[in-house]
């Protein structure tokens, strides 16, 4: 089933045009195309992080956060790799590059615009390296847990709803055991 999109830039291939001269054109180059794109982990660094922002509430006048966001060399040389390693394929396979990233960010996506972000709210075993314990626990307030993806250090590559499951299942299993014990 074609995707959304899937044609998207072919106009320089099918002369332009529209209605049915455009939807011929179209079906002949349907199938002739390749797309891939990489996904690789962004190792955490100390220029990504969040805090409260001093200056801007929402509509509530609750503080919000402000994101500190940047790349960094790991990511690019990732990205890079992954860019040549693209090229190699297509043409390998006889095909030609029609269009490629380039030193800008070679083909990085901007921050927030991948969707399976993570962390912010490190979990771990000591309170001086990490926001919550094992359970997602904050270490400074025993009531607050943080069941999204913050917990997560880092994220390789898929879908992290399924960890972010479980991991909920485990915190929920255990705020149950510490209401029953009087604790929480």
């Amino acid at each position: 089933m074609p995707m959304p999109g899937l044609l998207s830039g072919s106009q320089r291939f099918t002369g332009g045009g529209y209605g049915t001269n455009l939807k011929q054109n179209c079906r002949k180059l349907y199938g002739s195309f390749v797309g891939l794109h990489g996904r690789g982990e962004m190792i955490p660094n100390e220029d990504s992080y969040c805090e409260i922002d001093e200056h801007t509430v929402d509509q509530w006048g609750i503080p919000v956060l402000k994101f500190h966001f940047k790349w960094g060399g790991d990511e690019i040389l990732m990205a890079q790799h992954m860019q040549a390693t693209f090229r190699e394929i297509v043409n390998a396979a006889g095909g030609e590059v029609i269009e490629s990233h380039g030193p800008e960010q070679w083909g990085i996506s901007r921050g927030g615009q991948g969707i399976h972000e993570v962390g912010g709210a490190r979990m771990g075993n000591d309170s001086k390296t990490s926001v919550l314990n094992s359970y997602c626990q904050a270490w400074d307030c025993k009531n607050l847990f943080v069941t999204d993806g913050a917990p997560l250090v880092s994220n390789a590559d898929k879908n992290p709803t399924l960890t972010i499951m479980a991991l909920a299942w485990r915190t929920s299993e255990f705020i149950a055991e510490q209401v029953r014990k009087g604790n929480v």
